[in-house]
């Protein structure tokens, strides 16, 4: 045949073409078979040739189609007719460019129709009713639809759910004639081939009056784009509006003529403006109602009508209101390309921010607590005082104040109580200085008191003895009667030594206080700084002094009152100091407990003890060997490893548990009571018996006691006195009672006489220690002790 004849399967690939097609696309069949006949079409007919070919299957002959094919010779225009063959595809090609371009050059209706086929425009011709009757390629194209499948069926099969009820509209407006020149134009969107809705603006020309078309031409064109920019617009207005209304700030736009363009909700509300003047748009008018609010009116004014006239500058500044708040308001032009069209006024409320940061200069130099001066505070005050004795002379003052068993307040009430102690000391403290005094907490519950202008030396001292006498007033808090005493240092200076000399001199001539008693003041003297030195020294060397061997472990009996017999050993640490000897307790725990050794020591006597508790199990065979008892710190007690050091140091010695008595003060107890609880059940499960040292100097409870695994109560030595003697009643007799009505074994320390051996005996007291039943003795003179002490103990 002279036309060309292809048979393509359903994917489009070449199955077989006679040799006219051959010549036609300039390929040998072996070559061409199996490739896609798609490759060979225009891109812009790809789409709508898929379409044609796809629809031709059920049909007993598809639809002429007119598509641009490559050729060797360039892109031909053809005429297909396809047709069903078995599950394939038979495809008649008829080359007709040369008769198109004769008709078009002859044809002005066929140039027509050629330019409306290959538009880019959809146009369609529609009945009065909406019945597709023609359309254009642009419908494949744009939205991949069969041309045949859509003529004879309504526009609407195709338009979105939402968009028909405008579609009929528009047709019914369009034939009325209420349109503009008899078109109506509207935005429909239509549904691809693929289930997706693409948007088009439509017009629709009412043609039905003109005998050549008869109907309605609608003309669109995919407006997807144009639908992203303005959705895209709406939503960054949208954005725009929420955030200038969501802002903290207040917002106002003027024009280069000062007139109100814009604004929102917040710079009405901060400006207590009504809305008619918002509205009026009149700068003056909103400046009339504002200018009244301020402190500083004049000045306000000044500096907008200065702005008005230099359009480019820029401003900030705070301003400040008769009702105390205070505005930050910032002002920049407005510029649209380049030109200045008007002026955007800020207005942010700062008044909680200027306010805060107040407060915090404040309470960067004030104490958070009591309100008095902090460190640095003080420090800058002495400095500057200290500085004015050089220039002109004088005397100052500083007092180191430093209250006397504070930490025994903390252990036994809590740090809440202490704190209220603290603020009530602060408040005595104030009430004895002059206007001109500065009085200070340094930390802790140390203060200083800064007198500048002394006149007389011995003033200090009399304001000294007035804050002694007012802190000695007793003090009720947690329904417990306190007496806050207090050890003052006082320090002059009339040369101008600075802060931090005349600090340390009055801190020097504290510890002076304390050493000499407590409750006092005492005045520096140079002599106090070679003591500080050695007690630097004596610091300095209790590092490692557990490691070398320095500390060595005493060891006094505790005796059953009734026979004699030694129950128990107390272990007491000592110093064997390599310059000054052997040191007790009270010359270094002190500085130990002050200075994070007290662990260390506490460590080192425990596992002493420990071991040479085991030493005596020899000397006592068939009988019960004394046990040893050890004192705790409290920072060993709130060590939640301490009950597996203690079975690890009983395992690694052979001790057993029965034969240590852990000794812990009532302060102790309260630092924590929950903690000191579980580590005490702890250590009473592992069979280590525990006992309540120097009872009645603390503020534990009874209920408190009756919680804690106790096994023995030590009644402080300071109950020992001339009361016990007498017929009359004695706090001792009611201790003892309260041990034996909680099941505890009482234990008197401090036992100085053979009358109160006999008194504590008589009132039920079974245990007792002090020099008058044992001094304390060195490990083997406490060897030597036991051996001669053979009758079996009955602890």
């Amino acid at each position: 045949m002279p036309d060309p004849l292809l048979v393509i399967n359903s994917a489009a690939e070449l199955r077989w073409a006679n040799r006219a097609a051959e010549r036609l696309f300039g390929l040998p069949l072996g070559e061409a078979v199996g490739r896609s006949g798609l490759e060979f079409i225009h891109p812009e007919d790809a789409q709508l040739a898929a379409l044609s070919m796809a629809s031709v299957i059920g049909k007993e002959v598809g639809t002429l189609l007119e598509l641009r094919l490559r050729t060797p010779d360039g892109w031909r225009l053809v005429e297909v007719l396809g047709s069903p063959f078995g599950d394939d595809i038979l495809l008649c090609v008829r080359d007709i460019t040369a008769r198109r371009r004769w008709e078009i050059a002859n044809d002005e209706s066929a140039r027509f129709r050629s330019l409306m086929h290959n538009v880019a425009s959809l146009t369609m011709l529609l009945t009065p009713d909406g019945v597709v009757t023609a359309s254009s390629g642009a419908l494949s194209r744009i939205l991949g639809l069969d041309q045949e499948w859509l003529e004879g069926r309504p526009l609407g099969d195709i338009v979105d759910d939402a968009d028909r009820g405008r579609l009929v509209e528009a047709l019914h407006e369009v034939q009325a004639g209420d349109g503009s020149s008899g078109q109506v134009s509207l935005e429909l969107q239509l549904t691809h081939a693929n289930g997706k809705t693409i948007p088009i603006g439509f017009t629709v020309t009412n043609l039905l009056d003109d005998p050549t078309v008869e109907g309605l031409v609608a003309t669109g064109h995919d407006v997807s784009e144009l639908a992203r920019v303005r959705e895209n617009l709406r939503s960054s207005n949208s954005v725009l509006a929420a955030t200038l209304e969501s802002t903290a700030d207040g917002i106002l736009v003027v024009d280069r003529d000062g007139r109100i363009t814009n604004s929102n909700r917040r710079f009405s509300a901060m400006w207590h403006l009504p809305a008619e003047v918002l509205a009026s748009g009149d700068d003056d008018q909103a400046l009339a109602c504002v200018l009244d609010q301020l402190l500083d009116p004049q000045t306000f004014l000044a500096r907008v009508q200065e702005l008005y006239a230099i359009p480019d500058a820029h401003s900030r500044d705070r301003l400040e209101f008769k009702d105390g708040r205070i505005f930050e308001r910032d002002s920049r032009p407005q510029s649209i390309d380049g030109e200045i069209v008007g002026r955007v006024w800020t207005f942010r409320d700062v008044t909680e921010q200027v306010r805060l940061e107040q407060d915090l200069a404040y309470q960067a130099l004030h104490d958070p607590l009591t309100g008095l001066a902090n460190q640095a505070l003080f420090r800058d005050r002495v400095d500057h005082a200290s500085a004015s004795l050089a220039r002109s002379g004088g005397t100052l003052a500083v007092f180191f104040i430093d209250l006397d068993d504070f930490k025994n307040v903390n252990d036994s009430l809590g740090h809440s109580v202490g704190d209220e102690l603290l603020i009530v000391v602060s408040e005595r403290i104030r009430s004895q200085l002059r206007t001109e005094d500065t009085a200070a907490r340094l930390g802790g519950d140390e203060f200083a008191v800064l007198i500048p202008d002394l006149g007389d030396p011995e003033t200090a001292a009399l304001i000294a003895e007035r804050i002694l006498a007012a802190l000695d007033q007793p003090i009720v808090l947690a329904s417990k009667a306190i007496s806050a005493r207090a050890s003052i240092g006082i320090a002059y200076d009339t040369t101008g030594i600075g802060a931090h000399e005349v600090l340390r001199n009055a801190d020097l001539a504290m510890y002076t206080a304390k050493a000499s008693g407590k409750n006092c003041y005492q005045v520096y003297a140079p002599e106090m700084h070679s003591a500080a030195v050695d007690r630097l020294d004596l610091i300095a060397g209790l590092h490692g002094a557990a490691g070398r061997g320095d500390l060595v472990v005493h060891y006094q009996p505790i005796r059953e009152l009734t026979t004699g017999r030694i129950t128990a050993m107390e272990a007491l640490v000592r110093w064997q100091h390599p310059t000054r000897g052997l040191l007790a307790p009270g010359s270094f725990i002190a500085f130990a407990e002050a200075n994070g050794l007290i662990d260390e020591i506490g460590d080192h006597v425990l596992a002493t003890a420990c071991d040479e508790a085991r030493r005596w199990t020899a000397g006592f065979a068939g009988t019960t060997a004394p046990a040893v008892s050890v004192n705790l710190s409290p920072l060993q007690l709130m060590n939640a490893n301490l009950p597996g050091r203690v079975e690890s140091l009983l395992d690694a010695t052979g001790l057993p548990p029965d034969r240590l008595i852990l000794e812990i003060t009532e302060g102790a107890l309260m630092r924590d009571p929950l903690a000191a609880i579980e580590r005490l059940q702890r250590l009473s499960d592992l069979g280590v018996r525990l006992a309540i040292d120097d009872f009645g100097t603390g503020y534990s409870s009874l209920s408190s006691l009756q919680q804690l695994p106790i096994d023995l109560l030590k009644i402080d030595g300071g109950f020992i006195d001339d009361t016990l003697l007498s017929s009359g009643w004695s706090l001792a007799q009611a201790i003892v009672q309260i041990a034996h009505g909680l099941g505890f074994t009482p234990i008197a320390e401090g036992v100085e006489t053979q009358a109160q051996v006999d008194a504590l005996a008589n009132i039920g007291c079974e245990l007792a220690q002090g020099f008058h039943l044992g001094r304390p003795l060195d490990a083997a003179a406490t060897r030597t002790l036991l051996e001669s002490d053979r009758p079996s103990p009955i602890l």
